[in-house]
């Protein structure tokens, strides 16, 4: 299914799912994470502990966070489609990467872990029919749809390479 078919585009994510072309979700996943890392890896590498004002995340800490924010909307996509009525809380993304500890860790590491990510989101979604495409569950902020999720894990990671790209890369 396309982002076209989104029937209600939720508040919260708006913003994610307009950063992604109206093309089939397994495309997107496909065509935006992996091939989009590689392309710019040697700018990533050379970036390394650089930050465009103080306190701002490192390129570790933002592979770090994409990783987290892709498994929790993974998580709650598959609840989703498989029916699950449970109303799931919010989860305080600037927590998970005050304590996740990103820059103990290579940033081989951490791309080889969004790799590993992105193939496993890329199979749930495609095992996943229309009409558990089209299931909604609710969240803190309202209603929103598997399909819904999966835009919006495509363009939280366009959101931050378009981050690095306008704010980092010029510190090369």
């Amino acid at each position: 299914m396309k982002r076209s078919d989104i029937k209600i585009l939720p508040a919260h994510y708006e913003t994610y799912i307009k950063k992604v072309d109206d093309i089939e979700l397994t495309d997107a996943l496909e065509r935006y994470g992996k091939p989009v890392l590689l392309a710019e890896k040697a700018k990533l590498i050379a970036l390394g502990d650089k930050v465009y004002a103080p306190g701002k995340w490192t390129v570790r800490d933002i592979l770090q966070h994409i990783i987290d924010c892709e498994r929790v909307f993974s998580y709650r996509a598959m609840r989703y489609a498989r029916n699950d009525k449970t109303v799931l809380p919010s989860f305080d993304e600037t927590e998970y990467g005050a304590t996740a500890q990103a820059s103990r860790r290579t940033l081989e590491d951490l791309l080889e872990e969004f790799y590993v990510m992105r193939e496993s989101t890329t199979r749930l979604y495609k095992s996943f029919t229309d009409e558990m495409l089209l299931r909604e569950g609710q969240i803190w902020s309202g209603n929103i749809s598997v399909l819904s999720y999966g835009f919006a894990t495509v363009g939280h990671f366009n959101h931050h390479m378009g981050i690095l790209q306008e704010r980092y890369y010029p510190l090369l």
